[in-house]
């Protein structure tokens, strides 16, 4: 069981990287996003992750509303809120929540010169904290 979770996790953080997410690992989140809050940040709870494709699934409208007016969106993740696709990911959210979205990378665009621009159409910067437990933290890469 702890090879395939580490496997999930792994295959996760890479999605994450793949999608210029900035990951932390982190073994207490709380006091880790302490470190990296600003006044320009919002900082949710995730609902649910999918390791594939690093959709991530919160809830509420407040919090979709406080998240595409941040310039910098942090979220917490927590081990249990890992799922291995998209649709496990989705199934979990909706379990916990009747109003969700979903998010997998900073806001970001393309002109027709192809100049990217973040931060268009919602935060630049996308931040996920991992939280897992003292067992897990040696393994992930």
């Amino acid at each position: 069981m702890p090879n395939e979770v580490l496997e999930l996790l792994n295959q996760l953080i890479e999605t994450l990287k793949r999608n210029s997410v900035e990951v932390y690992i982190s073994k207490d989140a709380e006091r880790d996003v302490e470190r990296l809050k600003s006044e320009d940040s919002f900082i949710c709870n995730a609902l649910s992750i999918a390791a594939d494709t690093g959709i991530v699934f919160f809830g509420g409208f407040e919090s979709r509303k406080n998240s595409a007016l941040a310039e910098h969106h942090i979220a917490i993740i927590r081990r249990d809120a890992v799922c291995k696709n998209v649709i496990e990911a989705y199934n979990l959210a909706i379990s916990k929540s009747n109003v969700i979205f979903a998010t997998s990378t900073a806001s970001k665009t393309g002109d027709i010169e192809g100049k990217l621009i973040w931060g268009m159409h919602g935060p630049k910067k996308f931040t996920v904290v991992l939280e897992i437990s003292e067992e897990l933290y040696g393994g992930i890469a």
